[in-house]
């Protein structure tokens, strides 16, 4: 982890990919909930609570284009925000969609990774405060509110924090090595060869097999197949969620 002074003035963070998969799978392990193949769906709520010692409010108030929150204060824990909407798709239905469902997850993970990533951005003092936009409030308080459309396993956010914090989102999600084997097991379970080609029918049917086993969307497995090079090209990446 590398920090530099960009041209505005302010702290960046050179992380490459390698880096973020390490940290995110160290931090799971030392929370004790690393998955594993039999158990390969990870407790975010305890390692939110419990590991990063963050307060979590699902059920929080937010505008309807922000889907989390993270707001950090300096000698207080995290917060952690999640649009109560979001939740209730997720959590308070009968037969919640996967997609929902996934989606809820994958917003819990985000804020995670703004925590692991992130936090020692703001613990230096103000002179932090200018890398997040403050709330008009009378104690501004350092935040990083996360946009439905930033919210995503395609790289395509023009914040660096949010890149950062959507690969450390499926790096807590999917594990590099434990995603490798629950793809390889389904393939080998459906009669799929891999790589598979982006687009046909394997692939559905390998996302098909994989996405609830991970309690992930289909656009989230889709693109990690693509990127653990499971897929035969990085079409996958282009594709837009379902």
């Amino acid at each position: 982890m590398n920090e530099f002074r960009a041209r505005d003035g302010s702290t960046r963070l050179w992380l490459d990919d390698a880096e973020i998969e390490a940290i995110a799978g160290d931090e799971l392990r030392r929370a004790g909930l690393a998955p594993t193949p039999d158990h390969p769906v990870v407790d975010l709520e305890s390692f939110v609570e419990q590991h990063l010692r963050a307060v979590l409010d699902q059920y929080a108030t937010l505008p309807n284009d922000v889907l989390g929150q993270t707001e950090f204060r300096r000698g207080e824990q995290p917060r952690v925000l999640i649009n109560r909407d979001l939740t209730g798709s997720a959590l308070d239905v009968e037969d919640p969609r996967l997609s929902a469902v996934g989606r809820w997850r994958a917003t819990l993970a985000h804020e995670a990774a703004h925590i692991l990533l992130h936090r020692h951005l703001f613990e230096f003092g103000d002179a932090q405060l200018p890398l997040v936009a403050p709330r008009p409030t009378a104690q501004p308080v350092p935040l990083v509110r996360c946009l439905k459309r930033e919210v995503t396993f395609r790289s395509v956010s023009s914040d660096w924090r949010e890149v950062q914090a959507n690969k450390g989102m499926a790096a807590l999600l999917m594990p590099r090595g434990l995603f490798t084997t629950v793809a390889r097991r389904a393939a080998a379970r459906e009669g799929i060869d891999l790589p598979v080609a982006p687009g046909q029918r394997g692939e559905e049917r390998l996302v098909g097999a994989i996405a609830p086993e991970l309690q992930v969307s289909g656009t989230a497995a889709r693109i990690r197949l693509a990127t653990c090079s499971l897929a035969s090209d990085t079409a996958a990446l282009r594709m837009t969620e379902a």
